[in-house]
């Protein structure tokens, strides 16, 4: 589920160049539609980036100083807006 998806995604979360912190989580663009993501939000393994997706995206959140960056990747979510599991 979910949190198996997430989990993959410590394996290579980068650490925060604002603050150097590693409490990263990746930004998750789309309507949160179930409960497991609602939960995965509520416990800051992802946090929410909005409905609405542009181009130019971020994909990472510090957690601590709320910095934003990188690139969102299309490939990084499914067409239900699921983290796949493959997330590089």
């Amino acid at each position: 589920m979910i949190d198996d998806k997430v989990e993959k995604l410590t394996e290579t979360k980068p650490s925060c160049p604002e603050c150097n912190k590693n409490n990263v989580a990746i930004i998750f663009w789309g309507f949160p539609g179930n409960d497991e993501v609602i939960q995965a939000i509520y416990d800051k393994k992802i946090v929410p980036g909005g409905c609405l997706i542009s181009d130019d995206d971020p994909k990472w959140e510090c957690t601590d100083c709320h910095h934003q960056w990188g690139e969102r990747n299309e490939d990084d979510y499914d067409f239900d807006g699921d983290i796949m599991e493959d997330i590089k």
